[in-house]
């Protein structure tokens, strides 16, 4: 096995020194080299598959323009991902390191520290032009994907069309006078998959699929303008997708758990001025792109890249840096599952698990058959080793305190609520996720049972689940919330409180123990939870939004008020927060008879009707002030209202 320089992270100012301190790019062109005022296009699309994209793989969907793109380009037919994940893979592609230097392994918690160069700023130091458009609220500028880019185009939405995102991106490069560097990210493929007609018509029995037509037909129009234009003949364009998705292969439904091909294996395709079309054999990763551009624009390429230039590999020669590395850590923070890590060399793919696995791609391309019985695990657990210790840095922290409340849904949908991992565990066969997944999908099944009437036998799944996995944050959420419904409010608390027992930090349970304390009006016992949840969490608006409820009920109305304004700061169309907010000033109105108050009071039921109209709580209160009818007495016996979530 190969040796590694071995890269620590480093104060700014190593960063600083690093970019004046360069290894020369590696190996020579292929083809004829870029002008000096190359552009650079990056498309990554998000939960792409390999197998749709019809030139690899005719099988599934139709893509002509990715095809013609293709055929005029290079592709690499085993390009891997080293994360199944949104925001840790497209830190990989930007950085050009793993997770094990940077410490994005997962989307929520996580986020890219400034001390680590990505290739925006490398190219920005080059007197480019920058800007990113963004299909996702998933890749917010919050996260510390945006460093570098003169735009970054991620505001005003959580998820945006293709069309959507790529008519800015279009209006943007044509206004440019100098050479640009520009990030597409387009969402479309990630579920749930509603393609637009024609697609929805063409693909109905597989709208994934359409999903991936409908992001071709969209790139058709930016490629189209960008050879109408002639800047296609001087533009570097990457185009990828941060990982793909799996429909029930190897147990898995959509992506972020396992780490088996169909998650991994991307697609990889390079267009550059003057190149040859080929296709490429070798392994690529997605860590390559970052000193891929570099090679072609001839610039240096930073020291701590981990990845390597695929220029050398394109003209014929092998692999340098033989591993590559993956990992899947979601499970580890939202389950306490065993750390999942491993490498794939040539042909060979090593998963490091309790009940480890291993598979001969070329043999195998399914990985229906492990080979762990009949392998060296000693040494392949020593050449992981070894490529960890290689490829390890300083890192970044887990993050609790910046969770997402827009993404919040589509987490919890796949389990993704983290929790906090058990300290120096030593993890066994029952911590292999192959064995939990089992677990998830009874969770799953039992949110479903509930959700049809069958409350008992979903309250019995979900306790089973939580005594077998009492860090499950998710399965205990859920078994609060059915305990909640079912008018079991002591045990639905008792639920929460014994999870924060385990984990007196988490954000989540917090925040659920403090908003069912409320909605059960018991506003004294929520106000201590809700406290720490908006500390811990800056971004959920139903925590400052109930919060307010609880001071307003408490008879702190300078404090509710605030409360309710950062929660419609964060969400600016957050009905119940107008509502309690009507009714904050109506109250106040009654108390002191300033009309101040009757004006705010009735603003602000206005604006909660005009986001819904159907909202009886909110036309009761508008109609108490208009009349003002109300008897004076104490603002707490004023019936506060929201509307259900």
């Amino acid at each position: 096995m190969e040796s590694y320089l071995k890269f620590k992270a480093a104060p700014v100012f190593f960063i600083l020194f690093c970019l004046f301190c360069l290894v020369p790019a590696y190996g020579i062109a292929p083809s004829p080299v870029p002008s000096e005022d190359t552009n650079v296009l990056l498309i990554t699309i998000d939960t792409l598959r390999y197998d749709r994209i019809s030139i690899l793989s005719d099988k599934y969907v139709k893509t002509p323009h990715i095809d013609d793109l293709a055929r005029r380009s290079v592709i690499f037919t085993r390009a891997y991902a080293h994360d199944s994940l949104t925001r840790p893979s497209h830190a990989n592609i930007l950085t050009g390191t793993t997770p094990l230097y940077h410490g994005v392994s997962d989307n929520p918690g996580f986020k890219l520290e400034s001390r680590y160069l990505t290739l925006t700023e490398h190219l920005k130091a080059e007197r480019y032009r920058t800007a990113a458009f963004i299909g996702n609220f998933i890749l917010d500028h919050r996260f510390g994907l945006a460093k570098g880019f003169d735009l970054y185009d991620d505001r005003g939405f959580i998820e945006r069309t293709a069309e959507q995102v790529i008519r800015p991106a279009l209006r943007w490069i044509s206004a440019q006078p100098q050479k640009w560097f520009c990030w597409i990210h387009l969402f479309d493929p990630h579920d749930p998959y509603a393609p637009p007609s024609p697609f929805k018509e063409e693909y109905a029995k597989d709208p994934y699929s359409g999903e991936a037509a409908y992001v071709d037909a969209q790139l058709g129009v930016l490629f189209d303008a960008l050879e109408k234009s002639g800047r296609l003949r001087k533009t570097i364009v990457i185009l990828t997708s941060d990982h793909g998705e799996a429909f029930g292969e190897k147990g898995e439904d959509h992506h972020g758990f396992f780490v088996y091909d169909n998650t991994l294996h991307v697609p990889l395709i390079l267009f550059y001025p003057g190149v040859t079309p080929k296709t490429v054999r070798e392994n690529a990763c997605h860590i390559d792109i970052f000193p891929t551009v570099c090679d072609l624009l001839k610039l240096p390429i930073p020291i701590p890249i981990q990845g390597e230039s695929l220029l050398p590999i394109i003209a014929g020669k092998p692999r340098q840096k033989k591993l590559i590395y993956f990992e899947s850590l979601s499970p580890h923070f939202f389950i306490d599952g065993a750390p999942l890590r491993g490498f794939i060399r040539d042909n060979l793919k090593f998963i490091d698990q309790p009940l480890r696995e291993v598979y001969d791609l070329d043999a195998d391309s399914e990985e229906s058959r492990n080979l762990a019985p009949v392998s060296d695990i000693p040494r392949l657990l020593g050449d992981l080793e070894k490529l960890k210790k290689s490829l390890t840095g300083t890192g970044t922290a887990q993050d609790l305190e910046g969770r997402d409340s827009d993404i919040l849904p589509l987490l919890k949908s796949l389990g993704y609520i983290s929790g906090t991992p058990t300290k120096g565990k030593i993890y066994g066969p029952e911590d292999d996720l192959k064995n939990l997944w089992p677990l998830i999908a009874r969770m799953h099944q039992a949110v479903d049972e509930f959700a049809s009437g069958k409350r008992d036998s979903a309250i019995d799944k979900l306790s089973a689940i939580v005594r077998a996995r009492p860090v499950y944050v998710t399965a205990r959420s859920a078994l609060a919330d059915a305990y909640y419904n079912s008018g079991r409010v002591d045990q639905a608390l008792s639920t929460l409180k014994d999870g924060l027992a385990i984990s007196p930090e988490n954000g989540h349970l917090l925040s659920r123990l403090g908003i069912i304390s409320a909605t059960a009006k018991r506003y004294g016992e929520s106000i201590g939870p809700l406290e720490l949840a908006v500390k811990k969490d800056k971004y959920n608006p139903d925590n400052f939004n109930y919060l307010g409820l609880a001071y307003m009920k408490t008879g702190k109305f300078s404090l509710a008020e605030e409360q309710f304004k950062k929660a419609l700061e964060l969400k600016p169309d957050l009905v119940a927060a107008f509502n309690n907010l009507g009714y904050l000033y109506l109250t106040l109105y009654i108390d002191t008879a300033e009309e101040k108050y009757y004006d705010l009071s009735l603003r602000n039921f206005d604006q909660a009707l005009a986001l819904d109209p159907s909202l009886d709580i909110a036309k009761k209160g508008r109609e108490a002030a208009v009349n003002r009818k109300i008897r004076k007495r104490p603002a707490g016996k004023i019936e506060a209202g929201y509307p259900d979530r």
